[in-house]
């Protein structure tokens, strides 16, 4: 086509085809690895589970210079992966429960996403920056009733994060934050002090509210929303540029 309508679309320059006038995209940059290494983190469960998406990782365009592994204590750590990839993996056995996968595992990398073995990568990691500055463009959902607390889980994520940033109101999927290794370490610091190393002080205060319920619909651990929130709070969220997926989607890969 001569005209191609991409109102409200984000955009790197791959998805764009042979169209000589296009009208509405937001055109950002495509990762660059000469300006920055990711590791990709994978919470496994059962041994093996996430073979699939190890041997699969070499017939996809992915930003991924390395893939550590988390697994149970008891899990036997694989010594072959070089056989399956040419990307670097390693095993990492937890030393706290799974849900804390965020703030445990060994990253090398200034930059870090984090998936888990029920997934795989897409063909296409379409990893966002920004032109020129180079910022990590990161979608959120707007905090309202529409999209988020109609839904326990999502309202007790938000409160959560409140604690950080008093009337925060963006919701970051775990899995869609590409996070600054340094970052992430001052964050779950903090996150621990507040919460307790294993977040057995998450709820603590919540006990008129465990008398007529059985359980808070929450959850466990430290978020994607909540690292954000600690970020605004300190005054060092300017590293990321946020967009509303309500308003801006993207092309699909």
């Amino acid at each position: 086509p001569v005209i191609h309508n991409y109102a409200a679309t984000n955009l790197i320059p791959r998805h764009l085809g042979p169209e000589y006038i296009i009208h509405g995209a937001k055109l950002y940059s495509p990762w660059d690895p000469t300006k920055t290494e990711v590791t990709l983190v994978v919470s496994e469960w059962f041994f093996d589970r996430s073979l699939h998406l190890i041997q699969h990782l070499d017939d996809k365009d992915h930003p991924f210079s390395e893939v550590v592994v988390m697994v149970p204590p008891a899990a036997a750590a694989h010594d072959d992966y070089d056989l399956m990839t040419e990307v670097p993996v390693r095993t990492q056995h937890r030393g706290a429960p799974d849900f804390m996968d965020l703030c445990e595992a060994d990253i090398k990398t200034d930059w870090f996403m984090i998936t888990n073995s029920y997934h795989h990568v897409a063909r296409h990691v379409d990893l966002m920056f920004t032109p020129g500055t180079f910022k990590p463009v990161i979608p959120f959902t707007p905090a309202t009733y529409a999209f988020c607390f109609k839904y326990p889980y999502c309202k007790e994520t938000v409160s959560l994060a409140q604690r950080f940033n008093p009337g925060h109101d963006k919701v970051v999927q775990d899995m869609d934050m590409l996070y600054n290794t340094e970052l992430r370490d001052a964050f779950c610091t903090e996150w621990k002090n507040q919460n307790g190393d294993e977040g057995e002080d998450m709820y603590k205060d919540h006990q008129r509210r465990l008398m007529f319920r059985k359980k808070i619909i929450g959850p466990p651990g430290p978020t994607g929303t909540s690292y954000y929130a600690w970020l605004v709070h300190e005054g060092k969220d300017g590293i990321y540029k946020l967009t509303d997926r309500s308003l801006y989607g993207a092309r699909p890969p």
